[in-house]
């Protein structure tokens, strides 16, 4: 427990040095501004795309796990997605919603160890269909970047990010069979992971990757609404083309919510858009509100649907620890 505390003061301590930073050479007080006078129609348009997004959540973890041979309906996806937002983005916890999102796994059949294997290989498949919405909005970053450094950099970046994936897919699932994974438990974790992630790849219908790229789409569409909110008249196809890298970039997990990273990536890849430094850092803090609101509306639906429904004991036995064990 004391741990889990340092590690939430450290992220706390990070984004507090990260918006301080930002503080440094942007008007909190302009954006602070902008957001009072925000159009709340607006507003309330990036709240209501922001509940496709958790219906679309749903269905995609619905559609995966049926895929592994895994029983998730989608109205017990539904509650899990819309109660697992309080813990993604209001709950001051590092591991919370990872653990969260494996409970539910373990409902639906899972040994513990696979489901927190899937939950890591949902994520490695959202992270792959946001590399694929980047590349096609790839052409028209470019366009937008003035700068060649720029240009280059954006491109490294996708390249390996892409090349990160598909190295782990393809060579991953060896390292379980390897005789350092006999001896390391995260070399066969990574290993088991990979060899998940193979599945869901391969299993997955076409419509769960539709539903995992509408929720990338909605994404979009939350900041263009947040945007509008503020005042600011969106260029739909360069947001289209640089807020899934500022996406991207702010999945780095080293503050809580995303706050702070999301705040200066917004700066900057919607100041390449043409969006002036306050005007972005006040659209990503209303963006940052819409998913707060919603996160606070699902601690109640958690609180209302029994919370010993959705703990995770480690330690003791789920509905599918009895089952034997497979690498797959």
């Amino acid at each position: 427990m004391r741990r889990m505390s340092m590690k939430v003061v450290l992220k706390l301590a990070i984004a507090a040095v990260i918006l301080g930073l930002i503080a440094l050479r942007v008007d909190f007080s302009a954006a602070f501004q902008l957001i009072g006078e925000a159009n709340f129609f607006w507003f309330g348009a990036a709240i209501a795309i922001s509940l496709v997004i958790i219906i679309a959540d749903a269905a995609f973890w619905s559609s995966a796990m049926g895929a592994v041979g895994l029983s998730l309906t989608f109205r017990s996806a539904l509650l899990f997605g819309v109660a697992g937002w309080f813990f993604i983005n209001v709950a001051p916890s590092t591991v919370g919603a990872d653990l969260f999102r494996a409970a539910q796994m373990r409902a639906a059949g899972a040994t513990t160890e696979r489901a927190i294997r899937l939950v890591s290989a949902a994520r490695l498949m959202s992270f792959a269909s946001l590399i694929a919405v980047i590349g096609v909005g790839l052409p028209f970053a470019f366009k937008a970047f003035e700068s060649a450094g720029d240009r280059i950099a954006l491109g490294v970046i996708f390249a390996a990010a892409a090349a990160a994936f598909a190295g782990l897919v393809v060579f991953g699932p060896r390292l379980a069979d390897t005789a350092l994974a006999r001896n390391a438990k995260p070399v066969l974790f990574a290993g088991l992971l990979a060899s998940d992630l193979r599945t869901l790849l391969m299993k997955t219908p076409a419509n769960g990757w539709l539903f995992l790229t509408v929720q990338h789409l909605c994404r979009i569409a939350g900041v263009v609404f947040a945007a509008r909110a503020v005042g600011v008249e969106a260029d739909l196809p360069a947001f289209f083309a640089l807020v899934p890298a500022a996406f991207l970039a702010a999945m780095a997990p080293i503050t809580i919510g995303g706050w702070g990273v999301r705040e200066a990536s917004f700066v900057y890849f919607l100041g390449v858009a043409g969006v002036d430094a306050h005007a972005a850092l006040a659209t990503s803090i209303l963006f940052g509100l819409t998913r707060i609101l919603i996160g606070l509306a699902g601690g109640l639906v958690w609180l209302a649907a029994r919370s010993d429904r959705f703990k995770i004991a480690i330690d003791t036995p789920g509905p599918g620890d009895g089952e034997v064990r497979t690498k797959a």
